[in-house]
C-alpha cells in the first residue's frame, strides 16, 4: 500500500510538493522540506516517482501526479494535518466549555 511507504522525510517531500502545486527541482525540495542535501532530496523524489505519485516533466522538474490519502492524516486543502489534531481540538473545546460553565 502506498501510504505505508510514506513516512519521515518522504512524507515531508510529498507534502511539500502538494503544498507548492508547481513543478519543483531537487534544490527547491531540499530547501522547502528542510533536507540536508540535494542527494537526499533526489532519493526521496525517486521513491515518490517509483510509487507513481509524482512524475518528471520535460524540463527535469517533478510535478504532482496523484494526491493520495495517507493513514493517520487528513488533507485540509493543500495542508496535511494529523488526524489526532481534530480530536485534541474537540476535547480542548469541551474542556473550555466545561470550565466556563
Amino acid at each position: 500500500m502506498i501510504s505505508d511507504e510514506l513516512e519521515g522525510n518522504t512524507l515531508s517531500v510529498y507534502a511539500f510538493i502538494v503544498r507548492v502545486d508547481r513543478p519543483v527541482g531537487t534544490r527547491d525540495v531540499t530547501r522547502g522540506a528542510e533536507l540536508s542535501s540535494t542527494s537526499v532530496a533526489h532519493r526521496h523524489l525517486q521513491k515518490l516517482e517509483n510509487l507513481g505519485l509524482i512524475e518528471k516533466d520535460n524540463y527535469g522538474n517533478y510535478v504532482l501526479k496523484e494526491k493520495t490519502p495517507i493513514d493517520g492524516h487528513v488533507w485540509v486543502g493543500k495542508n496535511l494535518v494529523p488526524r489526532l489534531m481534530f480530536y485534541s481540538l474537540f476535547f480542548l473545546g469541551a474542556f473550555a466549555a466545561e470550565v466556563s460553565i
